[in-house]
């Protein structure tokens, strides 16, 4: 399913259903415009979710979210609130099956639904095979591994298809850990924009690249996975088939998460031991958001010049999907074999 991008929705749904607030000075005066942002995150957070679900949802962004709320907004009260019911109008909006919503009195995670070349060498490993049950029948999983500047990684088959099983780590310049540790590094791997990726100059993150057969900072014989490699490991893993480029599966989310370090009860079966973990990512303002609840992962296929898609899996939610975000955004990688 594609979302749709919130700043598509008519403006009587953004404004008036999905965001009905009231808030006012801390000092019980006029609305405190400058903490808005700050506001907005606070109450989602605390009643329902957090601001980056709701626009990750919506295919939107944070800015794009908050340019569309009443510009009164001040320090929210959170004793008067209550956004269930806003964010099924949102998921209900957007096309969303499924988004993650926080209960306010139990704190508890649940659900709601609404309707070139590379430098540096590699070697590959011989590979393991083990088997986990699935939901209807036993799965085996073969596995292997690249060493690649230093580092070995684990990788899988799943189909006909040899991914890696966890995101790539390569210190490439421009890369960076999630907040700046180290530690998210190991766990996640690093962040990279979209040239960085592609090993293209900068320049590319606004200038158009449409061949989407391409290694970037992959070891040899590895490459930068585009839309359809990504369209057919969702096909293989939820167990139907076609051909869309552009392929959104309702449960193959689900089944390439990791079955432990996602925030809100939104572990997954790993069923193919792709091994999928939240690393977040930076957006364009510079920001560190979205971890320990999104996976995004650079395609090699372009959107327009300044844009490329991605894929993501994100919260409770069993979907995986993509989208098309700026080119300077910082995401993980994962590498398929040529």
């Amino acid at each position: 399913m594609k979302y749709l991008p919130l700043h598509a929705l008519p403006a009587a749904i953004v404004l008036a259903t999905i965001f009905t607030l009231s808030c006012s000075g801390d000092d019980g005066g006029g609305p405190n415009t400058s903490s808005k942002d700050a506001c907005i995150r606070a109450e989602l957070e605390v009643k329902a979710n957090t601001l980056d679900d709701v626009a990750g949802a919506c295919n939107a962004t944070r800015s794009e979210v908050l340019s569309q709320l009443p510009s009164n907004i001040g320090t929210c009260n959170k004793n008067d609130l209550d956004f269930d019911k806003p964010l099924r109008d949102i998921m209900e909006a957007c096309g969303v099956t499924e988004i993650p919503i926080v209960s306010s009195s139990s704190g508890k995670g649940s659900s709601s639904s609404a309707g070139g070349t590379s430098s540096g060498g590699s070697s590959s490993s011989g590979g393991s095979s083990s088997s986990t049950g699935g939901s209807s029948s036993s799965i085996t999983i073969e596995f292997s591994s690249v060493e690649y500047d230093g580092y070995t990684y684990k990788t899988v088959k799943i189909g006909t298809q040899w991914w890696f099983a966890e995101n790539f780590k390569y210190n490439a310049t421009g890369s960076v850990c999630y907040g700046g540790l180290e530690d998210n590094c190991e766990k996640y791997g690093r962040l990279y924009d979209w040239a960085t990726a592609m090993k293209l100059d900068p320049s590319y993150n606004n200038l158009a690249y449409v061949v989407d057969i391409r290694q970037g900072i992959c070891p040899d014989g590895w490459r930068l996975p585009n839309n359809a490699d990504w369209s057919k490991l969702f096909y293989y893993v939820d167990g139907t088939t076609g051909s869309l480029t552009n392929y959104s599966s309702a449960t193959a989310g689900g089944k390439l998460k990791s079955t432990s370090g996602w925030d809100n009860d939104g572990n997954g079966t790993d069923e193919f031991g792709f091994s999928a973990l939240p690393g977040g990512l930076r957006d364009d303002e510079g920001a560190f958001i979205r971890i320990g609840r999104y996976s995004h992962w650079w395609t090699a296929s372009q959107g327009d010049n300044s844009k490329a898609y991605y894929r993501y899996i994100f919260g409770s939610s069993t979907a995986s999907t993509y989208s098309q975000d700026p080119k300077i955004y910082l995401y993980s990688v994962r590498c398929i074999k040529s």
